[in-house]
């Protein structure tokens, strides 16, 4: 069967043998790891039901991200799930395209959260030339998905043709 959401739950949670399970099932420690990442790069680490099987049937999942300085997440999407981005540390530039063209962007500073709507191409960026950005994402899926617009369009076997009309190339 397939889905295009997560399921709904009929019981507490999902897990294949209650009888062995403690606390550790509902436990990530992946996030102790901490991440590293180059001048204008980004690192990220999930915690989505694929690391975390306890996540199962509960439409949630986390992710922590890093941006070093003029570190870029380029355009993408999640087809599965909303995301709200909550900011730690720094200053973080966002925006998302709706379906009418629209851009809705945001200049977040430390502590602010923004909802970016489930299937909305989005975007987000360092400024800062010297300070790095820390932020958590909440999604509203066990498995959000993400699709890359750059390397699915300009990576792909795509015919040429069918990209520079609309991306306005000669």
């Amino acid at each position: 069967m397939a889905h295009g959401s997560d399921p709904e739950l009929t019981t507490d949670f999902v897990s294949t043998d209650i009888k062995t399970l403690d606390g550790n099932f509902f436990t990530f420690t992946g996030f102790r790891e901490g991440l590293s990442a180059g001048f204008g790069e980004t690192a990220t680490k999930t915690a989505f039901v694929s690391d975390f099987p306890a996540l199962q049937g509960l439409g949630i999942s986390y992710a922590l991200m890093h941006f070093q300085p003029g570190g870029i997440l380029a355009l993408h999407f999640h087809p599965r799930g909303s995301k709200l981005i909550y900011v730690i540390q720094g200053t973080l530039t966002v925006g998302f395209i709706d379906s009418k063209d629209k851009l809705f962007n945001q200049t977040l500073q430390a502590n602010d959260v923004f909802v970016v709507p489930r299937g909305m191409v989005h975007f987000m960026m360092n400024l800062d030339p010297q300070k790095e950005v820390k932020v958590i994402f909440s999604f509203s899926s066990a498995n959000p998905g993400i699709v890359n617009l750059s390397s699915k369009l300009l990576l792909s076997d795509m015919p040429q043709l069918v990209l520079q009309q609309p991306l306005n190339v000669v």
